[in-house]
This record gives structure tokens, sequence and C-alpha cells, in this order.
């Protein structure tokens, strides 16, 4: 029994964790394979998108990586894939479609795991923090529920910050013991990190790089330290450089760096740092206009700041915890500053444009507010010290045992409230396209067509805004069926010559549209019979020689022509 016990010991964490995740993304789990979790996402067009990515990474991990960057949107664009983030490590997914078939539910499945490693990754931090028992498992569970992870549940790179957990573990336990081992730990962190997510590993490096001589302290004079850290570093560096150099490439040939009118727009404003995405459980903070505020909600919850500054109280009154407290806070503080963009000036210099000008990536990077992530995280971190250090002042001056055993237990439920205090509303769900529905066009395409084959789908996008191409990336989705380049598409980036195609679909199927098209190199069109385009698409095919009928789907309501030669006759 007791070996037992032993074996099992390791397991109830993960276990816990694991079944937190399942119940905060609840109803999820009662249809993984068709339902896709929508955040606070007002269209389904980014997670389709990631469904998308998630497919794209499979296949090319199937194929030997050949042709990764070449994605088969935005035909005949080069490099598509590289317009977006590549999630390369969403690679882990890959055996659920191969075994499965399924796409959602290998995003699906990716989406659980990722929550299930923050609550597990700070689980485990605060335990080599040595801290009190119960406040690595109340802060294990206040990151699986951060409310600014769940408020961006429907966009799959920026759920997992558990790279962002392993790279500060992996920092403090080379401050602790400087070995080449420990180098290595940090660089492969902060290349997990940025193959999760390009944002958050652009984001890190700098408050980390400015924060880690808090850690480092007088190791930072020796050259066995650097010794130690340089081939971690390097090995960090070879891991993404395939990946940065295509991106950074791509960005500098393709995107001038935004400028500061536009970047303000995405920056978080002071006042950001107070609303919440959902109401206070609490409740008694809360006001009315809240509701209508129309900036962005990044309060992590007014006990967790409570908790935080309790935490920096003791931290520093700590000798032992005193370098931890000024990295969290260093973290913190610098996360907060970059956050605010251009609207942050410092005698009239502004910091963040002055990284934009100096500093490759922060250029092309739109959504500045994301530096939140990282005052959240070190929110939760010195949000634990202090609970930790009540703890520790219940134990030192309370004497009576009755007591204090009720000190301690009101204690953890302050910290059992924290984790409550946002609760993420049960997630609103997107169901998927009906596959079964769709199968007979899409099996149409993948056998009745060359596998080279070009097609355009009807209709094209027109509003510039996100829901306006959800039904671009519901075309993805089926591509990842039918496996045929598409002219369409949808990316963080959008290449001129598809925006200028958009100004020609507009008027399909005009002959003028009709040649751009056989100019791309496009055989075939899809056309949903309920758009504008589907009666003139019919006329022309009926009675001109450009249009040619090859399938029709009168269940999915699908029609696909043919484009024709020039010259050509219809039989």
């Amino acid at each position: 029994m007791r070996i037992l016990k032993r074996l099992a010991r390791p397991l109830v964490a993960p276990a816990v964790f694991l079944l937190l995740a399942l119940a905060a993304t609840w109803p999820l789990a009662m249809s993984p394979a068709s339902r896709l979790p929508m955040g606070m996402e007002s269209a389904a067009t980014v997670p389709l998108f990631n469904v998308w990515t998630v497919w794209w990474n499979a296949d090319r991990a199937a194929a030997g990586y050949g042709d990764y960057w070449d994605a088969p949107i935005f035909h005949p664009q080069k490099g598509a894939f590289s317009f977006s983030e590549p999630m390369p490590l969403s690679v882990v997914a890959a055996p659920v479609i191969w075994i499965t078939g399924s796409r959602i539910l290998a995003y699906n499945v990716l989406l659980i795991l990722s929550l299930w490693f923050n609550g597990w990754a700070t689980h485990c931090l605060l335990r080599r923090l040595h801290l009190y028992r119960p406040v690595p498992w109340i802060g294990g569970a206040m990151v699986t529920l951060l409310p600014l992870i769940h408020s961006w549940l429907g966009v799959l790179q920026l759920v997992p910050v558990f790279g962002i957990l392993w790279t500060v573990a992996a920092l403090y336990r080379f401050s602790l013991r400087p070995a080449p081992m420990g180098g290595i730990r940090i660089g492969v962190a902060l290349a997990v990190t940025f193959l999760m997510c390009a944002y958050y590993g652009l984001f890190l490096v700098l408050p980390l790089t400015l924060s880690a001589g808090w850690l480092l302290g007088r190791r930072m004079r020796r050259w066995r330290m650097w010794s130690a850290l340089l081939p971690g570093m390097l090995v960090g560096v070879l891991i993404c450089l395939p990946f940065a150099k295509i991106q950074t490439r791509t960005a500098s040939d393709s995107r001038p760096p935004h400028t500061q009118r536009y970047l303000a727009q995405f920056s978080a404003m002071v006042p950001d740092y107070l609303v919440s995405p959902w109401p206070h459980g609490v409740g008694v903070l809360e006001t009315a206009d809240t509701a209508a505020y129309a900036g962005y909600r990044l309060c992590p919850g007014y006990l967790k700041w409570g908790l935080s500054a309790v935490g920096l109280v003791f931290g520093l009154m700590s000798r032992r915890r005193r370098r931890w407290t000024l990295f969290c806070l260093s973290m913190l503080s610098t996360a907060f500053a970059l956050s605010l963009g251009p609207w942050l000036r410092v005698a009239g210099w502004q910091p963040y444009m002055f990284l934009v000008a100096h500093l490759p990536g922060f250029g092309q990077a739109r959504n500045v507010f994301r530096f939140a992530v990282l005052v959240h995280l070190m929110v939760v971190l010195l949000a634990m010290l202090g609970l930790h250090g009540a703890l520790a002042a219940v134990r030192r001056h309370i004497h009576l045992k009755g007591l204090r055993r009720l000190a301690i237990a009101a204690t953890v439920f302050v910290g059992v409230m924290a984790v409550m205090e946002i609760r993420p509303p049960a997630q609103a769900l997107y169901p998927v396209p009906d596959d079964a529905l769709n199968r007979s066009w899409v099996d149409w395409l993948a056998t009745h067509t060359p596998v080279d084959s070009v097609i355009v789908c009807i209709p094209f996008p027109f509003r510039p805004d996100v829901a306006g191409y959800q039904q671009e990336t519901e075309w993805m989705y089926w591509q990842t069926f039918h496996g045929r380049k598409m002219v369409n598409g949808y990316s963080g980036y959008f290449p001129g010559a598809f925006l200028d195609l958009k100004l020609s679909m507009a008027e399909f199927p005009a002959p003028e549209s009709i040649h751009r098209l056989r100019g791309l190199g496009v055989d075939y069109c899809v056309v949903k019979r309920d758009s504008i385009f589907a009666e003139p698409t019919w006329r022309l095919a009926a009675r001109d020689c450009l249009l040619e009928p090859a399938f029709h789907d009168d269940a999915a309501q699908m029609d696909i022509y043919r484009l024709m030669a020039m010259g050509a006759n219809p039989p």
C-alpha cells in the first residue's frame, strides 16, 4: 500500500490541474470533436484559422516539413505561412489528427493541455520556492483560471503561458546553482515559449533580461556564470532561428513598422488594469460603467492585486525572499510600462517607439497590450508570496492552537476567494460546419481534380472586420480535407496581391474578374448558392464559355465550376 501511495503521489497534482482545466472550459468536454470555445471572440474566425494552423503543422510533419512556409493559401503567394503565428509546437496534437482524422478534437486537446500545463507549471515553480503547502495549489489554480487567459480562449496561441513559467523557473534554478545544464534549460524554455507563441517569446526577452540581475546578483561579474549561461542561450537561438529568420525576413520585406498612431490603438492604458473581463465575484468594487467600458479589460482581480501588495511588503522585508521579490517586481513594472506602448512618455521620450526603431520584431508586433500577460503572471507570483507571508505571520504570532487553525483556514480561504473572484463564464461554443453535410463537394474536389489544382471560393471577403473573414476560415477548414490550393485565405497579415484581388472579386462573375482568376492559375470556382454571386454565375455558365458547370451539391448548396481556357468552347 505504501508503495502504491508513493507511486501515486506524483500524479496527484497533474490529475487535479487536468480536472480543473476541463471544468474551466465546461461544457467543451461534452463535445470536443464538434465545438470550438470562443472566449470573448465575436466570431469564429480566429478559432477556425487556428484549427487550420494545427492541421497544417500536422500535415507538414507527416511530409517531413517540405514546403512548410508555402502554405496553400493566397495562391500564388510564396511564404504565406509566415504571415501569422506558425505555432510549430502545436505538432504535439498531430497524432490526434492522424489517428482520429478530427481537426477539431486535435485543437481542443491542445487547448486543454495548455491550460493543464499552465497550472501544473505554476504549482511546480511555487513548490521550488518552498512556500507553505496550500500555496502552490492555490497559485496553480489561479493561473489555470486566470481571467486574461480565459478571455483570450478563442485565440489558441495566447493560452499557453507555461513556457514563460518554465523560463522563470529555469532562471531561478540557475541562480541558485549556475551550471551549463541550467543554462540549457533556460534556452529550451525560451524556445518553447517562442514556438508556441511568437508574441510571448518576443515580449518575454526584454523584461527577463532587465530583471535577471536581481536573481543572478554578483555572479554576473564572474566568467563562470556566463560560461554556463551562453551554451543554453546558443541552444535557444539555434532552435528558434529557422522560424524567427523567415518571419523577420517576411516582415521586413512586406511590412513596414507600424506607426505610432496605429500602435496606440493596440496599447493598454492605466485604467484598463482596473476593469476585469467579467464581473467580480465579490462585486463590491464593480461599477455600472464597466459593462460599457471600451478599452482593454486587463484587471486580474482586486484580491490578487491586494495579495500581491502584501507579497511585495513581505518579500522586501524577508532577506531570503528579497531577490525573488525584486525580480518579480521588475518583471511586472517593465511589462506594465511596455504594455502602454506609445502612451508612455518619460520627459517627452517614448521608450516603446525606441524599441520599434531599434529592435527587430517590435515594429511589426501590433497587439502591444499583450504584455499584460506578464503583468498578470507576476501578480500571481507576488500574491502567492503574500499568502505565504500571511500564513507565516499566523504561525509565528498566534500561539493558541484552535485560534491558529482558524486563522490559517481564514487565510487560505482568502487565497481561494482570490482564485474565484473573477470566474470565467460557461464557454460559448461554436458548432463547426457539418462534415457530413459538406462531404460530397469536398470529396469531389479531393478525388476528381488534379492535386495541383487551384480553386477560388465565393463569396470572397469584403468586410474589413474579423467577423467578415469567418467565411474565409470556413473555406480553409474544408481545405484541410480536399487539400487544394486556394487564392482565398486569412492570416495576421494580408499580402498586397490578395487585397487587390478583393477589389476585382466584388464584380464576380464579370469577365474581368474571371480573366484575373485565370491569370492566377485558378482552375475551379466553388460558389455558395445562398450568396449574391450564385445566380449570376449560373447564368454566365449557361450561356458563356468562361465557366463550365462541374459539380452540384444540393445538400450543401454548393456549386463547382471549371474555368475554361481562353478560346475554349463548351461541350
